[in-house]
């Protein structure tokens, strides 16, 4: 994995790519993919055609960005990569997906999602932990989806289970609170 951030343009997202979910949830990762484009960053995700990952990568192209895509072998073979990306990348499978997404990323943020992105935020997490990955990891924590989730990290943390006695992510209740922390990324 590329620890040397300052060299990356990428952004990694990881959402839901459900599409039965409610419309402020599409609202938050279309307006997440439009304020990376605004930065002149590349979003870097699963490539889903489906749900907030789908709404982000048309947030991305809208706004004249590019869009990633890494999605595993399987993945492809069913045609779950979304048509209009920038660049698709088919990996062998789903960890490497997510080392090759963090290997592109200076930044990553985690939108409202299921277990999937649950998944993502924690292996993310820990690589900050442990050095692996150095740039910042933010939670978008819309409307209170991650409230419960931040409790229980705040409760690890109080009872000694996250090292450095801090939890490895910086939460954020919008995307523009999102953006802000990543353009202040010291280059």
């Amino acid at each position: 994995m590329n620890c040397n951030n300052e060299l990356l343009s990428g952004v990694v997202v990881y959402c839901a790519s459900s599409s039965d979910i409610d419309p402020r949830y599409l609202n938050t990762a279309r307006r997440m993919g439009e304020l990376i484009a605004g930065a002149g960053l590349s979003l870097v995700c699963g490539g889903g055609a489906g749900g907030m990952m789908a709404t982000a990568i048309e947030g991305a192209l809208d706004a004249g960005g590019e869009a990633v895509g890494v999605l595993p072998h399987f993945m492809m073979e069913k045609k779950w990569n979304h048509p209009r990306l920038t660049r698709c990348i088919d990996t062998e499978s789903m960890h490497h997906r997510k080392m090759t997404m963090a290997s592109m990323a200076r930044a990553a943020v985690a939108l409202p999602g299921g277990i999937g992105t649950l998944d993502e935020l924690a292996e993310i997490m820990t690589w900050n932990q442990l050095g692996l990955f150095r740039g910042p990891v933010i939670i978008v924590n819309t409307d209170g989806f991650y409230d419960l989730l931040i409790a229980l990290f705040e409760s690890m943390q109080s009872k000694g289970f996250m090292r450095g006695g801090r939890i490895p992510a910086v939460v954020v209740s919008t995307p523009e609170e999102a953006i802000e922390v990543i353009n202040n990324i010291e280059k």
